[in-house]
């Protein structure tokens, strides 16, 4: 994001904030992408000849991004309203622009980028549509004033046609307009090609943070990665190496020659060896491998503690570790998963701002087209940890708090209950039709006395 007192959209200031972004802010975002995909330092190391190198990558990066999405939003978020018509509707747009896949690859993009976003606009046919951003394709340009709104933001990137020519296009979103600028390879300055004034009073474009400082999941853990990388790659060469070894001869200033029994033809011991797999030497003589020591202990623990430091730093629990294993309470897998916490905490309130504002954004629109006065402040969203859950402890908390709290109440403890009010719904209609069996079953008792 790049924070500046005041913008004018024109060719010069385009071409001048695309250099600086591409020089400094597309750079990291480009690092962070190329460790996702696990093209880590460690592929580009080069080695003497011959010598081996092994380029063992660890996907550490990808590994940290799935566990934090999938923990804080695997389990997609729910809306509520008072207002159930305005709900209906809303629910109506989200689903229609698959809302739960569309919030888990925002969220992904948080963690890998630090931040993640979305445009809001209407199509051809006047249809709300919700488009995911990639950070790659997008600068964000914020005022340095004390609430940093967002002053405006370009959609970067090139496309190329059929015979290979690329055009650098960069589309502007501000408060009003929507101001497209192209460059050919030929041209040293963008134009102005097209603008189009959008429904919004503000910048269309959504931006979900990660935390305050937008900062990826696995970013202070880059050096780390590195340092095990290097490690494992390191062990492999050494195994390399001793597969390799070189044989020292001792005690036989020379091979002894041997003469074959097939050819009658004179072969050094080294050629002997090959063939029938056996050395002779004289007394006092002898052969071994010239290999390095090493310390597997050492090398191990060196790893152990760079595995463990990783998962720390990036509060991400390890999974394989033997503490997760077995039956776990509830309490027990809570108190595991702290760090976890903490960081979807931080997710979920940046998560709950670009929620709030999709919902304003689309909430205006959907007024304009239904000729409606909805208030968007009246949706909720409520996020559900996606963690394993001991349900026979639910279950028997649940039971005994059956005469103490609502029916409403207990079902919202369910993990496995989606929709309270159409549990409700069914519990009602089973509660009416065993009334009226039973009701029909006293009714012919007493018609047959």
């Amino acid at each position: 994001m790049i924070y500046l007192s005041e913008f004018e959209v024109n060719e010069i200031n385009i071409k001048k904030i695309i250099e600086k972004y591409s020089s400094s802010e597309l750079l990291k975002l480009e690092k962070l992408s190329e460790y996702y995909k696990n093209n880590n330092e460690i592929t580009n190391r080069s080695m003497k000849k011959d010598a081996p190198n092994n380029k063992l990558a660890s996907a550490y990066a990808k590994y940290v991004v799935k566990m934090q999405t999938g923990y804080f939003i695997g389990i997609p978020a729910k809306h509520k309203s008072s207002d159930e018509e305005y709900l209906s509707e809303y629910t109506k747009i989200l689903d229609d622009n698959f809302e739960k896949s569309l919030n888990y690859e925002i969220a992904k993009d948080m963690s890998k980028f630090g931040f993640g976003a979305e445009l809001i606009y209407q199509n051809e046919k006047s249809i709300t549509k919700i488009k995911k951003i990639s950070p790659l394709e997008l600068i964000l340009i914020a005022s340095n004033k004390i609430d940093e709104f967002i002053m405006c933001a370009i959609r970067y990137y090139r496309s190329a046609d059929i015979d290979g020519n690329v055009t650098e296009i960069a589309e502007v979103y501000d408060s009003k307009y929507i101001t497209r600028f192209e460059r050919t390879k030929s041209q040293a300055s963008f134009e102005q090609v097209g603008q189009d004034e959008h429904l919004f009073d503000e910048v269309p474009i959504i931006i979900y943070r990660n935390n305050v400082e937008m900062t990826s999941d696995f970013e202070n853990v880059i050096e780390l990665n590195n340092a095990y990388d290097t490690s494992q790659s390191n062990t492999a060469n050494d195994i390399d190496y001793f597969n390799d070894a070189y044989m020292i001869v001792e005690g036989a200033s020379e091979l002894v020659e041997d003469i074959d029994d097939d050819t009658d033809k004179v072969q050094k011991t080294a050629e002997t060896l090959k063939k029938n797999r056996v050395m002779y030497f004289p007394d006092g003589g002898g052969a071994k491998f010239l290999v390095k020591d090493i310390n597997d202990s050492a090398t191990e623990n060196y790893k152990n503690r760079l595995n463990s430091d990783i998962h720390k730093f990036s509060l991400t629990p390890d999974l394989a570790d033997e503490k997760f294993a077995g039956n776990l309470s509830g309490i027990a897998i809570k108190f595991k998963t702290i760090p976890l916490e903490q960081s979807a905490t931080e997710k979920e309130n940046g998560f709950t701002i670009g929620l709030k504002k999709r919902c304003e954004l689309v909430t205006n629109l959907m007024n304009i087209r239904l000729n409606r006065n909805y208030d968007y402040t009246l949706i909720t969203t409520e996020f559900t940890r996606n963690l394993p859950q001991n349900e026979s402890e639910i279950t028997n908390t649940i039971l005994s708090l059956s005469n103490v709290i609502s029916k409403r109440t207990l079902l919202e403890l369910l993990p496995q209950i989606e929709d309270v009010d159409e549990e409700l719904k069914r519990l009602g209609e089973e509660q009416d039709e065993y009334e009226q069996r039973d009701f029909e079953f006293k009714e012919n008792i007493v018609t047959k006395i």
